[in-house]
């Protein structure tokens, strides 16, 4: 038995559902209005019906030649503000009204010095306008740069064609004569880090100087190198690369500036152009190949010539910078710790057992081989006009005085003649696995990466570490790479958790 629904019942349930009948008849309205339409925009445009149809529709590509149409600016600004809007807006933000004067650090925002109540929305804009003012972004970051061409090769996060940036002036060097430094206290100050903005992934196996502008070159096992502009408050990225399937071990820029030469544990060598973003990759060395298991541990000639790879089997090859062509190749007993290449053109070579060998690029001939004292498992080597440091495995560097080369006796003729230690560092008790001088020769920074904290700054020519730096509070970590500014301004190192840090060389900057 079915109960029948009352009249109310039905219009409500009409309402909430529909019928069949309402949405027959609203179609049918829908369509003779469509009609109706269509035949009033017929009558006003009788015209259009001879136009064929492909001339009815157009592609814009963004140019208007027809000045008649063009909108003058201010109407396409005011326009452009008009579509602005926010993502999120707070309708609470109208209602909101704030006090200027009920806290000190808010009166900095009046206008006038009456002034006491603004909106929520005017607040806000105050606020943003403080903070562009105090943190002005580059005009240089509004423009994209150039990508790599390889295919294996990806340019991201590129700012800038670095062409516009390195056309500047900014440099860092200075014809300034300096003092000597004082052998007690260091005068230092942190910056912001180099890799503010992007920290690496990986560890920062690698870090370079611009030999003449403001910028900073940075790699490691995330497969990226990247250019970071030094403004002292935000450090930028200029620009970077990134390369698949090639961790970097080694990138330097070159002395002209315009091109920067990397590689990791791979059989071959990228040169990265940073004028058109092109990259050359060297992949092998024709009958010398056996020689050269990975090109992961190069150095630059300083003349610009050069490139010093550490090969195998106790062999350095050497490459044309301009070609990628093998140049010359000289051999050491044992395996090849280091190499530090001279401005005079003498290459110092430095073996895992101690023996130190000064081969000429000139002459293409060994001149002089010596015996580090006491060598055990040479890591690094480094070298400053008269100065020669040796780091080893056990964290101790011999200093040599190689103008006023003290002889020790040899226990054979076979046996190379040594040069007596100038002075021991002992400050480390781990591997030594960065060490760099100054370029003014004044400061050797010493660093190992197996232990927190492990680094020191020795001042020159006395050997003494400075005492009030670095401090407990320091953030170094395990730090893996090091670069002076080519003025000795900063000093930046790299470290384990993907950190570039920069510290300001006061002394320098006077």
């Amino acid at each position: 038995m079915s109960i029948e629904k009352s009249k109310e019942e039905l219009e409500l349930e009409k309402l909430v559902f529909g019928d069949i009948e309402s949405f027959d008849k609203a179609l049918t309205d829908f369509r003779i209005e469509d009609s109706e339409a269509s035949e009033s925009e017929a009558e006003e445009d009788p015209d259009l019906d001879g136009v064929p149809g492909d001339n009815l529709f157009f592609v814009d590509d963004g140019a208007n030649p027809d000045s008649d149409n063009q909108i003058s600016e201010s109407e396409d600004s005011k326009d452009d503000d008009s579509d602005m809007s926010d993502v999120w807006m707070d309708s609470d933000d109208e209602k909101l009204t704030v006090s200027l004067t009920s806290a000190s650090k808010l009166k900095k925002l009046r206008l006038t010095e009456s002034e006491s109540l603004i909106s929520g929305r005017e607040y806000e804009r105050r606020l943003r306008a403080r903070f562009l003012k105090m943190n002005p972004a580059p005009s240089w970051t509004l423009s994209n740069g150039p990508e790599g061409s390889d295919s294996d090769v990806d340019g991201d996060d590129t700012v800038t064609p670095l062409d516009q940036l390195l056309a500047q002036k900014t440099s860092y060097i200075s014809t300034v004569m300096r003092k000597m430094l004082p052998t007690s206290d260091i005068d230092i100050t942190r910056l912001q880090d180099v890799n503010r903005q992007h920290p690496s992934k990986s560890a920062i196996q690698t870090l370079d100087f611009h030999p003449t502008h403001p910028l900073v070159l940075s790699g490691g096992y995330d497969r990226t190198l990247r250019i970071y502009h030094i403004d002292g408050k935000v450090n930028p990225v200029a620009t970077s690369l990134h390369i698949r399937d090639s961790p970097f071990q080694t990138a330097l820029f070159h002395l002209d500036g315009k091109r920067v030469f990397a590689g990791g544990r791979r059989r071959y060598l990228y040169i990265w152009n940073l004028e058109t973003g092109g990259v050359e990759k060297i992949t092998r060395m024709y009958g010398h190949g056996q020689t050269q298991q990975s090109m992961e541990n190069f150095v630059l000639s300083p003349c610009g010539q050069y490139v010093g790879l550490i090969g195998s089997g106790g062999w350095m090859n050497v490459l044309g910078a301009d070609n990628g062509q093998w140049v010359a190749g000289a051999k050491i007993d044992g395996v090849i710790a280091d190499i530090f290449w001279g401005a005079d053109g003498i290459v110092t070579i430095a073996s895992t057992h101690g023996d130190i060998y000064e081969w000429s690029v000139e002459s293409r001939q060994f001149i002089k081989r010596w015996k580090d004292v006491g060598a055990v498992g040479v890591t690094r080597i480094a070298r400053s006009g008269r100065w020669c440091a040796v780091g080893a495995s056990n964290g101790m560097i011999n200093v040599y005085d190689l103008s006023n080369p003290k002889r020790g006796m040899k226990m054979s003729e076979d046996e190379p003649e040594s040069y007596e230690p100038h002075f021991v560092i002992d400050n480390l008790v781990t591997t030594i696995s960065s060490m760099k001088f100054s370029p003014d020769g004044q400061i050797l920074v010493i660093a190992s990466r197996a232990k927190r904290d492990a680094l020191r700054l020795v001042h020159v020519p006395s050997f003494t570490v400075f005492k009030n730096w670095p401090t407990s509070s320091t953030p170094l970590g395990r730090v893996t790479s090091l670069a002076f500014a080519p003025g000795g301004q900063m000093l930046s190192a790299g470290n384990e958790s993907g950190h570039c840090r920069l510290w300001a060389l006061n002394h320098y900057q006077k």
